[in-house]
């Protein structure tokens, strides 16, 4: 059987500007992930009917009062669960400011540990923000360390007639203002 290849182009971010990324997948590399995020998609929905079905059918076996109560009862969890997503969305919104405040991307409010306990959320942005600009001063430091900086070879002593004639007329009138001793000596 011939293989397709397909194609996925993702576009990466580097450190010296950006980068262009191709992966190749075969035909059944491409199935097979897309099979994966199937079963996942299909198994969530599973456990959800599941524990409808399950509520459903303990509540059958009540009685009317006994039902009203246990329906009044799942009504609250449910809407408890829902405050507490809403306390993490909060939670996370703000997280993401103080982030951006700090000069940080917000997209690490991603990787953070967000719960209701904002004050330790806030202690893992902290340590998130020492480890990171530590990191980058030693990859700055590491490759300043590598190569001196090199002048724009414009000195002085370096400029003769001939390099003068080549130059332009800005130059000139650069060369003419910052040094007028060497432009004399050169053109009069």
């Amino acid at each position: 059987m011939a293989e397709e290849m397909i194609n996925n182009t993702s576009v990466e971010a580097g450190a010296e500007g950006q980068e262009q990324e191709v992966k190749t997948y075969t035909q059944e590399e491409v199935l097979a992930l897309l099979q994966s995020e199937t079963d996942k998609r299909v198994t969530a929905a599973l456990k959800t009917q599941q524990k409808k079905y399950e509520k459903q059918l303990s509540l059958s076996k009540l009685d009317g009062d006994e039902r009203a109560k246990a329906e009044k009862d799942n009504r609250i969890a449910e809407l408890e669960e829902q405050l507490a997503q809403f306390h993490i969305e909060r939670n996370r919104s703000e997280l993401k400011s103080v982030l951006s405040s700090r000069g940080l991307s917000a997209e690490f409010a991603d990787i953070i540990s967000i719960n209701d306990d904002i004050e330790a959320s806030q202690a893992n942005i902290d340590k998130l923000d020492r480890l990171f600009k530590a990191a980058v001063k030693v990859e700055v430091e590491k490759r300043l360390a590598g190569n001196a900086p090199k002048g724009n070879g414009g000195t002085p002593a370096e400029i003769t007639k001939e390099s003068a004639k080549k130059m332009s007329m800005a130059e000139l009138n650069r060369l003419a203002t910052e040094n007028p001793e060497l432009f004399n000596k050169l053109f009069n």
